[in-house]
C-alpha cells in the first residue's frame, strides 16, 4: 500500500510541473438547470467568418483547443433544441484561456426533421471510464439490458447468468449514477434495452462511489429527451416455436413488449418507460457424481429435463423540474415483477461399492421430479434536491428507499419405480428487503478544476422465513424438520466521508480522492438466539489520469482499493435441499473480499472509429469461493467460504469503426491469468489453481440498400478455474436481420440467437469440482436456435410519414 501511495504521489508533482502550452477550454451547460450538455458542437471563427478549428464536446459538456495562434477569433456553440451562442475571444498565442461555463439558452422550436452528415463515436475513453452506445448491438433489441452489457469489451455472461468485468463477478448496477440493492441480473433484467442509449463500465470508480463490486461499476443511461416537445416509441417482440425443446413438459413461450416516452416542456422534463418480456427456455442437464465415505464410494450419475419458465415486467418513471435559475429537483420512480420457475426432472443411476474388495454393496434407479419457483416485486423511489450556492458552489441531498418482496419454493418429490413416491420435500421462503440511501455531498469549482466532499448512509435490513416440510409415507401430512427450518434478520449499515478533487491541466486531467468508511454487520439466527456479528474501519484512495498524447493518442492510469461484501444469501447458515444431490447454505462468518486494483492503457482515434488496449493487475484477499463438501452418500453440501488470496494480471484490446462505409465492426478480447490459492472448508491440504483465461465479444454489422441491414455478435468465455475445479468454455452466437420502412419510423427485425449448425457446444456449460473424498462434473445444456421476431414504431417518425387528410380552409378560418 506504501508503493501505491507513493507512486500516486509522484504521479501528481509530475502532471503538476507538467509545461504548459496555449490553450484555449471552456464547459456547455444549460442556462436554467445548469447540466452539461453532452456533444455539443464547437467551432472557432476567424474575423472573416472561417473555420479554423471545430470539436465536439465530451459527455460533461468540457471542450478544449490547443496551439491555436495570436489573434481575434469568435467561439460559436450548436445544440439541438438550443440557441446558438457566439463569443468573442482575444488570445495572446501564449496563455491559457479559460471561458469557464457557456450556458445555452432552450428553444421552443421543435425540429421535425433533422439531416445527420455524422455520427458520434460508438465507444468513448475517459480516465475511469469506457462508454458504450448501446444502438451499436442491435442483437440485444426487444430484449433487457443484461443483452447489451454481455456484449461489452470487458464482459462475459456464463450459462448461470452471472456475469463477469475482467473475470469479476462482483460488480454494481447503477441506472443513470443510481444505485440498487438487488443483485446486477435482477437489475439489469428489469430495464428494457430498447430504454438504454449507453452504457459506462466505469473500470476504477472515484471516492464519491460506493467502493463494493470488485469488477467495478455499470452504469446504464436511459433515453432523455433533448428538446422540447413530446416524443414516444413501442417495440413488439415474438417468438417461433422451439426448434429443439429436449423433450420438455411445456411447450416454451416468448413475447414482449416495451413503451417509453419523453416529454420536455419550459422546466419540467419527464421520462418513461414500461415493459413485459416473456422469455421461457428448454433445456437439459447431465451429471456424474461419486462420494466416498470410509469404505463406501457411491456413484449417481444422472440425466434429464432443466427447463426455465420465466417474464418479468415493470414500470419506470423519472421528471426533473427547475424551480428556479439556482434550484432543481429530480425524482424517480421504480415497480416491477420478476418471476422464474426452474424444472428439473432428472433420473438418477445410483450404485455403492466397496472399494477395497470391488464388491458391489446396493444398487437403485430413482426418478426426482424438482420445482424451484422464486418471485418478488420491486419498488424503488429516488429523490433529489440541488441548489445552485453561487457560480463556484453547488450543493446535492438525495435519498432512495428500496422495498423488495422476496419468495419462493422448492419443491421435491423422489420417486423409485416410476410409481412409488418415497420422500416430498417443500422448502418455503419468504426474504423481503428494505433499504435506503442518504447522501449529501458539496461541489467547489476551482480556476481549474473541482472538489467534491459529501457524506452517504447506506443500510439494509433483511428478515427472512426459511420452512422446510418433508414426508416419507405417502398420504402423510408434511412434517415441519427443525434441522432445515430457521428465521434469520440481517442488517448492514455503512457511514462513508469522502473527498475527490479533479484538475484539468492543458493536456492532462486527473482525478484524486479518497474514502473513509465504517461497515457493521449483523445476522442473527432467530431460532437459536444465535448473533453472528461483523465491523469494520477502512480507507479507500482512489487515483485517476488521462493525459493526451496528441490529437489522437491518449494515456491513462487508475489505481483503486475496493470491497466485495457479502450479500444476504452468502452469509445465510440455514441449509436449502435445492434438490436431490444438492444441499446449499452460506455462512455467517464470511469476510469481505477487499481487492487492489491498478491499470494502464493507451486510446488511438480514427477518423472512423478507435481502438484501446489496457493492461491490468488485481489482488484480491480473502476472495469468495462457493464449494463442496460431502453431507451424505448421495448428497452434496455447497456452501460460501473464503480463500486465502487469488491474483489476477491481463491485458484487454478493443475497438470499433467503419471498415467500408457499409460495414461497422466492433469488439474486444480480454485475456488474463488467475490464481487463487487457499484452505476449503475442514480439508487439511491447500489448494491452489491457476490458469490462462480469455474472453471475446465481437460484432459486425452491414447496412444495405433499402433500408436492410444484418449482423452477426459472438461471445466466447474460455474455461476457467476455480479452488476446487474448473468451469467449461461457453459461447453464445447471434445473427439479426432488419428492414426499415417509411424512412426509419417502424423496424423489423429477424433475431437467431445461440445459433448452432452443428456440435459446436453452443449455449452450453459444464461445472466440475473434486476433492479427496467426492468428484462432481454437470453440463448443462441450454435451449439453441431460437427465432425471435422484433417490430419496432418511432411514433414521432410515423406521424410525420402518415398523409393524413385535414382541413385546409376550414382551420385557416378557424
Amino acid at each position: 500500500m506504501k508503493r501505491l501511495f507513493t507512486l500516486l504521489y509522484l504521479l501528481l508533482i509530475l502532471t503538476t510541473l507538467h509545461a504548459q502550452k496555449s490553450t484555449l477550454f471552456g464547459s456547455i451547460k444549460d442556462s436554467i438547470t445548469g447540466s452539461p450538455i453532452s456533444f455539443a458542437s464547437v467551432a472557432i471563427l476567424n474575423p472573416q467568418g472561417g473555420v479554423i478549428d471545430g470539436m465536439v464536446a465530451d459527455s460533461v459538456g468540457s471542450f478544449r483547443f490547443f496551439d491555436l495562434k495570436k489573434g481575434r477569433y469568435s467561439l460559436v456553440v450548436k445544440f439541438i433544441g438550443y440557441r446558438q451562442k457566439k463569443v468573442a475571444v482575444d488570445f495572446d498565442g501564449r496563455s491559457q484561456i479559460n471561458l469557464a461555463e457557456i450556458a445555452l439558452v432552450s428553444t421552443d422550436q421543435r425540429l421535425n426533421e433533422v439531416a445527420v452528415t455524422g455520427e458520434p463515436s460508438a465507444q468513448k475513453h475517459s480516465g475511469d471510464r469506457q462508454r458504450y452506445q448501446a444502438s451499436q448491438y442491435r442483437n440485444a433489441v426487444g430484449g433487457t439490458a443484461l443483452d447489451i452489457v454481455k456484449n461489452l469489451p470487458s464482459a462475459s455472461v456464463d450459462g448461470n447468468g452471472n456475469i463477469s468485468m475482467r473475470g469479476n463477478t462482483g460488480i454494481i448496477v447503477l441506472i443513470n449514477g443510481k444505485p440498487s440493492f438487488l443483485d446486477p441480473a435482477t437489475i439489469l433484467s428489469q430495464i428494457a434495452a430498447n430504454d438504454v442509449t449507453d452504457v459506462e463500465y466505469i473500470t476504477s470508480p472515484s471516492a464519491q462511489y460506493d467502493p463494493d463490486g470488485k469488477g467495478g461499476i455499470i452504469n446504464l443511461r436511459t433515453k432523455k429527451a433533448v428538446s422540447n416537445g413530446f416524443a414516444w416509441i413501442l417495440n413488439l417482440q415474438g417468438g417461433l416455436p422451439s426448434i429443439d425443446d429436449y423433450g420438455n413438459h411445456k411447450s416454451q413461450k416468448r413475447f414482449g413488449g416495451d413503451i417509453s416516452f419523453q416529454l420536455k416542456k419550459n422546466k419540467l422534463e419527464l421520462n418513461g418507460s414500461a415493459n413485459y418480456l416473456r422469455n421461457d427456455n428448454a433445456g437439459f442437464r447431465e451429471g456424474d457424481v461419486y462420494t466416498i465415505i470410509g469404505d463406501r464410494q457411491t456413484f449417481f450419475p444422472s440425466k434429464g429435463e432443466r427447463s426455465f419458465d420465466k417474464y418479468n415486467f415493470g414500470i419506470r418513471l423519472n421528471g426533473a423540474y427547475a424551480l428556479s435559475k439556482k434550484q432543481q429537483i429530480n425524482l424517480g420512480l421504480l415497480a416491477s415483477r420478476k418471476f422464474q420457475d426452474r424444472l428439473a426432472d432428472i433420473y438418477y443411476t445410483n450404485r455403492t461399492i466397496q472399494p477395497s474388495s470391488g464388491r458391489e454393496l446396493s444398487a437403485i434407479n430413482y426418478f426426482n421430479s424438482n420445482l424451484q419457483n422464486k418471485q418478488g416485486e420491486f419498488y424503488l423511489i429516488d429523490f433529489n434536491y440541488q441548489y445552485k450556492l453561487s457560480e463556484a458552489h453547488l450543493l446535492q441531498a438525495a435519498a432512495i428507499y428500496e422495498y423488495a418482496n422476496i419468495y419462493g419454493s422448492t419443491k421435491n418429490a423422489n420417486i423409485e419405480r416410476g410409481t412409488d413416491t418415497v420422500q416430498w420435500t417443500n422448502n418455503n421462503y419468504t426474504n423481503p428487503l428494505r433499504g435506503l440511501r442518504i447522501s449529501v455531498q458539496h461541489q467547489w469549482k476551482l480556476p481549474q478544476g473541482e472538489l467534491l466532499s459529501g457524506y452517504q448512509l447506506r443500510n439494509d435490513r433483511q428478515k427472512g422465513n426459511f420452512e422446510y416440510f418433508a414426508t416419507e409415507k405417502p398420504g402423510e401430512a408434511m412434517k415441519l424438520i427443525p434441522e432445515f427450518t430457521g428465521k434469520l434478520n440481517a442488517n448492514n449499515t455503512v457511514h462513508a466521508i469522502f473527498s475527490q478533487y479533479d484538475h484539468k491541466l492543458e493536456r492532462t486531467q486527473f482525478s484524486l480522492g479518497l474514502r473513509y468508511e465504517y461497515y457493521q454487520r449483523d445476522v442473527l439466527l432467530l431460532n437459536t438466539g444465535v448473533e453472528y456479528p461483523y465491523s469494520v474501519h477502512q480507507l479507500y484512495p482512489t487515483f485517476n489520469l488521462m493525459h493526451q498524447l496528441s490529437e489522437d493518442w491518449s494515456w491513462k492510469f487508475a489505481a483503486s482499493r475496493r470491497v466485495q461484501r457479502n450479500n444476504n444469501f452468502e452469509l445465510n447458515p440455514i441449509p436449502e435441499r435445492e434438490h436431490s444431490e444438492t444441499l446449499e447454505q452460506g455462512d455467517p462468518t464470511l469476510l469481505p473480499e477487499f481487492t487492489t486494483n491498478i491499470e494502464t492503457g493507451v486510446v488511438k482515434k480514427f477518423n472512423k472509429g478507435s481502438v484501446f488496449f489496457n493492461s491490468y493487475y488485481q489482488h484480491l484477499k480473502n476472495p469468495i469461493q462457493r464449494v463442496n463438501s460431502v453431507y451424505a452418500d448421495t448428497i452434496l453440501n455447497r456452501v460460501f467460504t473464503n480463500a486465502d488470496y487469488a491474483t489476477r494480471w491481463g491485458s484487454e484490446i478493443g475497438g470499433e469503426g467503419k471498415i467500408l462505409p457499409w460495414l461497422k465492426m466492433n469488439g474486444g478480447l480480454n485475456l488474463y491469468r488467475y490464481k487463487i490459492s487457499g484452505q476449503v472448508l475442514t480439508y487439511e491440504e491447500t489448494n491452489t489453481n491457476s490458469d490462462w483465461v480469455y474472453s471475446l465479444n465481437a460484432g459486425i454489422q452491414a447496412d444495405f440498400a433499402r433500408d436492410w441491414s444484418t449482423g452477426l455478435q459472438v461471445n466466447y468465455l474460455s474455461a476457467r478455474p476455480t479452488v476446487q475445479g474448473k468451469d467449461s468454455r461457453f459461447v453464445t452466437p447471434h445473427f439479426n436481420l432488419s428492414k426499415s420502412f417509411l424512412k426509419g419510423a417502424i423496424k423489423a427485425q429477424l433475431q437467431w440467437q445461440f445459433i448452432e449448425l452443428g456440435n459446436w457446444g453452443v449455449n452450453e456449460q459444464r461445472i466440475t469440482t473434486s476433492a479427496t473424498d467426492f468428484f462432481t462434473t454437470t453440463n448443462y445444456i441450454y435451449e439453441k436456435n431460437v427465432l425471435m421476431l422484433n417490430l419496432n414504431f418511432n411514433m414521432h417518425k410515423l406521424n410525420q410519414s402518415s398523409k393524413l387528410p385535414k382541413s385546409e380552409f376550414g382551420e385557416k378560418e378557424f
